[in-house]
């Protein structure tokens, strides 16, 4: 037991050394169904927080309890972060319901992709946080 939560402390001060090495502000994507049952989730949450002068720390199923994703105010965060991460459970090879109903519904031709769009999410750093076990 004492092993877990080492590696957890060493896993998390990973995660918030690599973060920190920017000089914008970073969103964090958080997609978790069920959180406060997720030690290391909410862990990262819990240290994110404690930086708001550095992050955004924006958690979908908070923001969206009845999964109606509000896509203008959500195209309009990711217009203000050059640095995204995205941090969600990795089950069943896949993300969850959410974040992919937020990858098909924000990230829209026309926005985010197209001849005429304008590229917006052109040059924004992403990485991808997802935990197993």
């Amino acid at each position: 037991m004492g092993g877990n939560i080492q590696n957890l402390s060493m896993r998390t001060s990973f995660v918030s050394n690599m973060i920190m090495m920017s000089k914008t502000k970073t969103l964090i994507i958080v997609t978790h169904p069920h959180i406060s049952e997720s030690a290391m989730n909410k862990k990262w949450v819990e240290e994110l927080l404690k930086f708001p002068e550095k992050y955004t720390v924006h958690q979908l199923y908070e923001a969206y309890p009845n999964e109606k994703i509000d896509v203008l105010a959500e195209q309009r965060l990711v217009e203000q972060h050059d640095k995204i991460i995205f941090q969600f459970p990795y089950y069943w090879f896949n993300c969850p319901s959410l974040l992919k109903k937020w990858f098909d519904e924000v990230l829209t031709h026309g926005w985010a992709y197209g001849s005429k769009s304008g590229y917006r999410m052109k040059g924004k750093k992403q990485h991808w946080l997802y935990p197993w076990g």
